[in-house]
């Protein structure tokens, strides 16, 4: 569903097919990668695509990404249990 949005949004589902290869992250990332890759891809091969993409929020990545393990640390913010004795 995430992947057909940009399709979805043109009325353009039955006149286009899409073969994708993605590798690496979750099931989510990849769709989201996926989807702004359909979208800039049609917006690269018709322009005036562009304004109804933007509104629906197409055309930005989420920027969110995994914390760093820190040193000292068991993760990035979870500490090594504390034992009193």
């Amino acid at each position: 569903m995430i992947v057909e949005q940009p399709l979805t949004i043109l009325n353009l589902n039955k006149q286009w097919d899409v073969i994708v290869t993605s590798n690496g992250g979750g099931v989510n990332g990849t769709a989201g990668a996926v989807r702004l890759g359909i979208a800039r891809a049609l917006v690269a091969f018709k322009p005036e695509f562009r304004a109804a993409m933007r509104e629906h929020g197409l055309m930005t990545r989420d920027s969110r990404a995994v914390e760093r393990k820190k040193y000292g640390k068991s993760g990035a913010r979870r500490s090594f249990q504390f034992s009193k004795r």
